[in-house]
């Protein structure tokens, strides 16, 4: 048997940019928030109302989109450089689509999308207003994720990252302009004209990339993965993604149906966890590029170490993030809001956070590394049963029935993690050392695939 080769350095080399570029797109809704929360402070709970709707269908697409990682690397695996080329344009034209079909949807549904679900009535006009504002921002931001996942397939992740972070200055300052006078709404135009910067300047750069004809960025008819290959990485995960950001939304709602100071405690905590998240959702992102870079290859034993070395380097860093937000717990309420009341609260809970971040962590990189290897829906199915019907029920049945409030919340999102994380890596040590299915690496288009759909239109 051969040598496996080591993966910590790559992994931490691909994973540093990377998970700086996620913690970019949290840091704008950081911005958000925290900008809102001292100078428009009423108007958080319409904030988190109207991103709750958004996420699910922003999350969902970005799953949608999860392809152009996979079969982008696979492709260099493969030892065809001009085919990450090929996922790129197809990525791009399924980025456009699910973002006008998202913007659509979310206009058509307006404030039934709250009003149906028992939030309270004074809480619903202006949310709504929130939401039709941010979806705008839908498209742009796909187009943005999908550069972004080519950038990360062929490793150069620190174009993403630096184009997002320019554009989180962008973005602060738009909501310093804003905020003031239009308050949750302004800080919504703020999320938009910084995404349209954030998508303008990430594929012009791609564009005009120095290797670029090495990519196969400016050039038409060459061979690659087709559309349907795409989908059967993609739609699996979209479906994954919408059910869980569909289950959080669905935990704001039950919030909303507490008071708008419950509500707004819990956006708060959801937003403090997601920026720690970014982490393995760095990790995720680097462990998806070189499992799938294995499979081309096929290198078994590679994809397995570098799964595994995923797993572990998340841990650690997780341990890390979670000792570190306990230490800080005052000044990170404070720092969200000038309401000494909801800081307490804030500060007050922040253990339970810390609690979270181990299980979710460990199965999103653990997700992402069975989808690197075409186990595409066992991870779907695993957050059906953890995030559609244990986390709603159990959030519903401790804030509400034991009147826990945020914090029954809180326990019921570490349950359901930890019961996904302990699925997803008992199918990860069954799986990881067993040859990969065989239309992932012969010679001849990936099932489902049509020859002539391996051609770029």
């Amino acid at each position: 048997m051969a040598q496996s080769r080591p993966y910590v350095a790559a992994l931490l080399r691909l994973a540093g940019p990377v998970a700086l570029a996620r913690l970019g797109i949290i840091g704008m809704a950081i911005a958000d928030v925290v900008v809102v929360g001292q100078l428009a402070p009423n108007e958080l709970p319409h904030q988190a109302l109207g991103w709750a709707p958004t996420a699910v269908f922003l999350v969902s697409a970005i799953g949608l989109l999860q392809g152009v990682q996979v079969l982008a690397a696979r492709s260099l695996g493969e030892g065809n450089p001009l085919g990450a080329g090929v996922v790129l344009r197809r990525g791009l034209v399924l980025a456009l689509i699910a973002g006008v079909v998202s913007v659509a949807l979310l206009w058509w549904g307006g404030e039934r999308l709250f009003s149906t679900f028992g939030v309270e009535a004074g809480l619903v006009p202006l949310s709504a207003r929130v939401m039709t504002v941010l979806a705008l921002s839908i498209p742009l931001h796909l187009l943005y994720i999908a550069g972004t996942y080519f950038c990360e397939a062929i490793k150069k992740p620190a174009i993403s990252t630096i184009v997002m972070w320019l554009a989180n200055a962008v973005n602060l300052g738009l909501n310093l302009l804003w905020v003031p006078e239009h308050g949750a709404v302004g800080s919504a135009w703020a999320t938009v004209g910084a995404r349209v910067f954030l998508a303008g300047g990430l594929l012009i750069w791609i564009f005009f990339l120095r290797d670029g004809a090495t990519w196969g960025v400016r050039r038409l008819g060459t061979k690659g993965h087709g559309y349907g290959a795409l989908l059967a990485v993609g739609v699996a995960s979209a479906v994954s993604q919408a059910v869980e950001a569909g289950a959080f939304s669905g935990m704001t709602v039950i919030a909303g149906r507490l008071g708008a100071n419950i509500v707004a405690a819990y956006q708060i905590l959801l937003n403090l966890m997601a920026f720690v998240f970014m982490l393995a959702l760095g990790v995720a992102a680097a462990t998806a590029v070189l499992v799938s870079e294995a499979i081309g290859r096929k290198a078994t034993h590679d994809a397995a170490r570098a799964g595994w070395t995923g797993i572990g380097v998340n841990e650690i860093a997780m341990i890390a993030a979670a000792a570190a937000i306990v230490a800080f717990a005052v000044p990170i309420g404070r720092a969200y809001t000038a309401d000494a009341e909801l800081a307490g609260i804030i500060s007050s809970l922040i253990w339970i956070c810390a609690l979270v971040l181990h299980p979710d962590g460990a199965q999103v990189v653990t997700a992402s590394a069975l989808r690197a290897r075409g186990d595409n829906w066992f991870p779907t199915f695993s957050h059906i049963l953890a995030y559609a019907a244990v986390m709603p029920t159990l959030g519903y049945w401790f804030a509400e029935h034991l009147r826990m409030g945020v914090a029954g919340l809180l326990f019921a999102i570490c349950i359901a993690s930890a019961l996904s994380a302990g699925v997803l890596l008992l199918r990860w040590w069954a799986i990881a050392g067993t040859p990969a299915p065989a239309a992932l690496t012969d010679d001849t288009p990936i099932a489902g695939v049509a020859e002539g759909e391996v051609r770029d239109r």
